[in-house]
C-alpha cells in the first residue's frame, strides 16, 4: 500500500510540474505574439521511434510543442456538444485539447494517428468538425506507420506552418462561435406518424427482428434489402476509409436506399444499432450523421436502441424493457431457423426449397412477434419448425463441416462476406455458424460476470438489470429448445455461460473486447465435437478482433494440431478472387 501511495504522490507531482511547464509555454508565446502546437496523440506515440521525431521538426522551426495533458485547462472543457460518446479519458483529452486550440489564438493542433486505426478515424472526423465550427481553424492530421522516411512528414509540417502563418497575418484573432447541437434533427413522437424507420442489416433475419420489435412501440419500420456493391461504394464515399468495414456497409445500405429513389428523404428515418463501449459501434450514429449530411440528407433523423440517448437523437423513441425482452426471445428462434437451414440446404432434394421454407418460417415468427409479442412469436415459431420439417432432404452422405466465426456483421451479412456460405457449400461443405444470440447477450453476461467474480462495486439497479437480462436469455433458450426439439436435426445450443469457459486456457471468460471470448470459445467447443475446419472473418484494422481472432490461432493449433484455421481480413476493396484463393487452400487441405 505504501508503494501505491508513493506512486500516486509522484504522479500528482509530475502532473503538477507538467501543467506548470505548459502554462509557462502558453504565457511565453502569447506575450510574443507567436503560437505553440498541441501534439495530440496516444501515449505510445510520445516515443521518438513511433512519432519519427516530429516534436523536433516543430521546435527546429521555433515552434514550441505541447502535449494535450500539459494544458492547464484540459480538464475543464465542456464536451456535451460533441457528437461522440466519450467512453475514456483519452477521448476526453483529444477532444478537449482540440476545443482549446480552436478557441485560443496562440494554439494550433496536430493529431497523430496510426495507419488504419478506426478509433483514430472517428476522432479525426470529430476534431475537424469541432474546430471548424468553433473558429474555422484546420488541424493537421498526420498518419504514421512503421516507415522511418521523414521527407513526406516534413513537407506536411512546412505546408501546415505556412498555412497557419498566412492565416495569422490576415486575422489577428479568430472569431469564436458557440457549438450548436451536433444532432439538430430529432426523431420525435410526431415522427412516428410521419416517418418510416429504415433498418439496415446486421443479418437479414436480425434486421427483420429489430424492425418488428421497434414496431411494437409504434415505430413504422421497414427492413432494408441486403446491401452489396452499391452499399459498399457509398460507404467508402461517405464514411472515413479507416473506419471498420461493417460501419461502411451498414451506413452504405442506408445511403443506397435513400439514393434509390424509392424513399422520400423527408419521410424516413434510419434505425441504427448502438453499444456504448470499446467497439466502434459506439459511434455509428455519429458516423451516420456525418454521412447523411455530406450525402445531402441533413433532414433525415436517426434512432437507435440506446435507451439512455445522451445526445437526444430520438426523444420520441426510447427502447423499453418490453421491446428488449421481445428481441431477447426472438434471437434464439432465428438462430435455430438459420441453423436448420444450414443443416438442410446442402442436402435438399429440390434446389432452392430450403431457402424458400426458411423465408416462410421466418415470416411466421416475425408476424407473430408484430401481432402478439412474445406469445405470438412462440406460436409462430411452432409453425416455423413444422415448415422446416417439411423440406425434403437426404443427409445419408455427410459433408465435412466448416465453422464460420469472427466479427458478427461479417459472419451474417452475405453482401459483406462475398457470400462465403454459398461458396463453401458449392465446394462440398456443411456450414456451422456462430449464434447472434450470444453476440447480443455477451454485453450483459460479461458485465454481470465481472461484477460477480471480481466483486466490482456497481449500483444495485445495474446489478439487478444485468442479472435480469441474463435470466431473460436463459428463459428464451428454454422456450426455444422445447419447441425446436420437435425437429430431428435440432441440437440444443451450448449456452453462453458454458461456451465461454471453454476459452479459459487461452483467454479468460470475462474478457470483453471485440468479440471477446466468443471466437476461441466457439472454436474450442466445436473442435471438441469433431469440427476441424474454421474460418475467422475480421474487418481489416479491427484490433480487438485481431487479438481474439488471428492472435489466438497459434495457441489453438497447439491444442488441436490437425485443425485448419483460416483468418480472413475484409475491407471495402477486398476482391472475391483474393478471398477465393485463400478459401481454396482450406478446401484442398480438408479434402486430402
Amino acid at each position: 500500500m505504501a508503494a501505491i501511495e508513493a506512486g500516486d504522490t509522484a504522479q500528482k507531482q509530475f502532473h503538477k510540474e507538467l501543467t506548470e511547464a505548459g502554462k509557462k509555454v502558453c504565457e511565453d508565446v502569447k506575450s510574443k505574439g507567436t503560437y505553440a502546437v498541441i501534439l495530440a496523440s496516444r501515449p505510445y506515440q510520445n516515443d521518438a521511434l513511433v512519432n519519427h521525431d516530429l516534436p523536433d521538426m516543430f521546435t527546429k522551426l521555433g515552434i514550441p510543442v505541447l502535449t494535450a495533458d500539459s494544458l492547464p485547462e484540459i480538464n475543464h472543457v465542456e464536451l456535451k456538444k460533441s457528437r461522440l460518446d466519450v467512453v475514456n479519458n483519452y477521448h476526453a483529452r483529444m477532444l478537449s485539447s482540440a476545443v482549446l486550440a480552436a478557441k485560443t489564438d496562440y494554439l494550433e493542433y496536430v493529431q497523430l494517428v496510426s495507419f488504419g486505426c478506426g478509433h483514430d478515424a472517428y476522432l479525426s472526423d470529430e476534431i475537424i468538425r469541432l474546430m471548424k465550427e468553433i473558429s474555422g481553424k484546420i488541424p493537421l492530421i498526420l498518419k504514421l506507420d512503421e516507415s522511418d522516411i521523414q521527407g513526406p512528414l516534413r513537407i506536411r509540417i512546412r505546408s501546415f506552418t505556412e498555412t497557419v502563418d498566412m492565416r495569422r497575418r490576415k486575422e489577428s484573432r479568430p472569431k469564436i462561435h458557440s457549438l450548436s447541437d451536433p444532432y439538430p434533427v430529432k426523431y420525435t413522437k410526431q415522427s412516428r406518424k410521419e416517418k418510416i424507420a429504415l433498418i439496415p442489416n446486421t443479418s437479414h433475419a436480425f434486421s427483420r427482428l429489430m424492425a418488428a420489435a421497434f414496431a411494437g412501440q409504434g415505430v413504422r419500420t421497414e427492413s432494408l434489402a441486403v446491401g452489396r456493391e452499391e452499399a459498399i461504394r457509398l460507404g467508402k464515399q461517405y464514411v472515413h476509409n479507416d473506419i471498420c468495414f461493417p460501419a461502411q456497409i451498414v451506413i452504405g445500405e442506408a445511403l443506397a436506399a435513400l439514393k434509390s429513389g424509392k424513399y422520400d428523404g423527408d419521410e424516413v428515418a434510419i434505425g441504427m444499432g448502438k453499444y456504448v463501449g470499446d467497439c466502434r459501434l459506439t459511434h455509428y450514429s455519429a458516423l451516420l450523421r456525418k454521412a447523411l449530411d455530406d450525402a445531402g440528407y441533413p433532414q433525415v433523423p436517426i434512432l437507435t436502441n440506446d435507451d439512455k440517448d445522451s445526445h437526444k437523437l430520438h426523444p420520441g423513441f426510447h427502447m423499453n424493457l418490453f421491446t428488449a425482452v421481445k428481441i431477447a426471445f426472438g434471437l434464439p428462434m432465428i438462430d435455430v431457423l438459420e441453423e436448420l437451414l444450414r443443416k438442410i440446404r446442402p442436402y435438399e432434394k429440390e434446389k432452392g426449397s430450403a431457402d424458400q421454407a426458411f423465408e416462410k418460417a421466418l415470416d411466421e415468427v416475425i408476424r407473430g412477434l408484430e401481432r402478439r409479442g412474445i406469445s405470438g412469436a412462440r406460436k409462430g415459431f411452432e409453425k416455423a419448425i413444422e415448415i422446416m420439417k417439411d423440406i425434403p432432404y437426404d443427409r445419408s452422405e455427410k459433408r465435412p463441416q466448416v465453422w464460420i466465426v469472427g466479427e458478427y456483421l461479417l459472419n451474417f451479412h452475405p453482401g459483406a462476406n462475398h457470400d462465403i456460405e454459398a461458396y463453401l457449400e458449392k465446394n462440398g461443405f456443411e456450414i456451422i455458424e456462430a449464434r447472434m444470440t450470444d453476440v447480443i447477450r455477451k454485453t450483459y453476461f460479461y458485465q454481470y460476470t465481472q461484477i460477480r467474480e471480481y466483486r466490482l462495486k456497481k449500483p444495485l439497479a445495474d446489478k439487478v438489470w444485468l442479472r435480469t437480462a441474463n435470466q431473460a436469455f436463459e428463459i428464451a433458450h428454454d422456450v426455444t429448445d422445447k419447441i425446436a426439439a420437435r425437429h430431428p436435426l435440432y441440437t440444443p445450443a451450448c449456452r453462453l455461460p458454458d461456451l465461454v469457459k471453454d476459452s479459459d486456457p487461452i483467454i479468460h471468460h470475462t474478457f470483453d473486447a471485440g468479440e471477446g471470448v466468443l471466437i476461441p470459445g466457439e472454436i474450442l467447443h466445436h473442435a471438441k465435437k469433431g469440427c476441424r475446419a474454421f474460418v475467422i472473418l475480421q474487418p481489416f484494422g479491427c484490433l480487438p478482433n485481431h487479438v481474439v481472432g488471428r492472435g489466438i490461432t497459434k495457441k489453438l493449433k497447439e491444442i488441436y494440431p490437425d485443425a485448419q484455421i483460416l483468418p480472413l481480413d475484409y475491407d471495402p476493396d477486398v476482391s472475391f478472387a483474393n478471398i477465393e484463393n485463400r478459401l481454396q487452400m482450406l478446401v484442398m487441405s480438408c479434402k486430402k
